[in-house]
């Protein structure tokens, strides 16, 4: 437990760490196995389990505290399972959106499952 934990009921809201990095792969896919996924997400399942550890890695780096751009939280259930996820996505003015718009102030964006 860090300073940066959260309880919620019977799981803790933490960020996640940079060697979770295969957790973070594997709650992803889980996500996309969803029925309904292609709602929330632009990504597919065969398009995720595709890239490489590096690409994961890497996610995870930028998602962990002390990561730039974002900032992804868990939710760990007592048992140590991950029961859910939160990305907050940081644009900064000057910079261009995910979409290709122009972002005209500091912004973050809330993504979860």
């Amino acid at each position: 437990m860090t300073a940066s934990d959260t309880f919620f009921e019977d799981c803790v809201i933490r960020p996640v760490r940079v060697e979770e990095w295969a957790a973070v792969r594997e709650l992803r896919l889980t996500a996309l196995r969803d029925p309904v996924a292609h709602l929330a997400y632009l990504d597919t399942y065969e398009e995720a389990a595709a890239r490489p550890d590096s690409y994961w890695r890497e996610r995870t780096a930028n998602g962990a505290e002390g990561g730039s751009g974002a900032r992804q939280f868990v939710a760990e259930a007592g048992d140590g399972s991950w029961v859910g996820t939160i990305a907050v996505l940081i644009e900064e003015a000057g910079a261009t959106d995910w979409a290709g718009f122009p972002v005209e102030r500091r912004q973050g964006h809330l993504v979860g499952v």
